[in-house]
């Protein structure tokens, strides 16, 4: 009888071992996907410079038209998302050859100059740059500002415009200083894009401020985003990307909330 019910016993145990086998193999909890890693473009911008590039202290985050749009390009390439580094205007292109950022946009005008040190995409806007002085005030062409005290801010490529007809010249902190001036009647004329000159006049200074001329031979009025010199991979990808944002909706209503309805 023992022997019986050993055997019984021992049948028992192969049929739940097996069971037990076939069970795990079939049974196995699946591998979870890992969550796709995150990818960062860093940029690097002069967050001082409406609207193309302000802090907002209110939302503590970047905005303004360059803001956006490197978003949207950096979407179109396939990043995750644009991680901004704020920097003095002088201090861009030397970040992007030193490697902290991937690619520089901050209203930069592309001229010869410059492209002996990074290198640009195609520009995303062309911006003359034009005279601003108070309303009514004469203006009968370039010769105008011969002589007269030009505010400009520091930096930039009007430093240089401005120069060539003038030895009183005040280099500003950004812009807005700049028309401040001139609106206080503590400098003559203001040189600047004409983007940058129209979204102030609107927003600040409608009546008492106007654009009184295009600055004569405008050869340098593309804008664009660089590159470190000799990166023709990044620019490939970014000139891609821009490619593809220019053609969307997103972009022209960008340029519409920022400057208006323009040609």
């Amino acid at each position: 009888m023992k022997k019986i019910l050993c055997f019984i016993f021992a049948v028992v145990c192969l049929l739940v071992l097996g069971g037990c086998g076939g069970g795990t193999q079939t049974a196995e909890a699946p591998v979870q996907k890992q969550a796709a890693a995150e990818t960062v473009l860093r940029v690097g911008t002069d967050a001082d410079y409406p609207p193309f590039e302000y802090y907002q202290e209110a939302s503590k985050a970047f905005t303004g038209f360059d803001i956006e749009l490197m978003q949207g390009v950096a979407q179109e390439m396939g990043y995750s998302r644009v991680e901004f580094l704020n920097l003095d205007f002088d201090k861009l292109l030397p970040a992007l050859n030193d490697k902290k950022v991937d690619a520089v946009i901050s209203c930069l005008t592309v001229t010869e100059e410059r492209k002996g040190k990074v290198d640009f995409t195609e520009p995303y806007l062309d911006s003359p740059n034009v005279v601003v002085g108070l309303t009514g005030a004469k203006f009968s062409g370039a010769d105008t500002l011969k002589d007269k005290s030009i505010a400009v801010e520091a930096e930039s490529i009007h430093v240089k415009a401005a120069k060539k007809y003038s030895n009183k010249v005040t280099e500003c902190g950004g812009a807005e200083e700049a028309l401040k001036l001139v609106a206080d009647k503590k400098a003559d004329f203001s040189i600047m894009d004409h983007y940058t000159a129209r979204f102030f006049i609107t927003n600040n200074y409608n009546g008492k401020l106007a654009v009184m001329a295009t600055m004569p031979d405008n050869k340098d009025t593309g804008i664009a985003i660089a590159v470190s010199k000799g990166n023709k991979e990044m620019l490939d990808k970014v000139n891609a990307g821009l490619e593809k944002y220019k053609t969307t909706a997103a972009f022209m209503q960008l340029k519409n909330t920022y400057f208006g309805k323009l040609k």
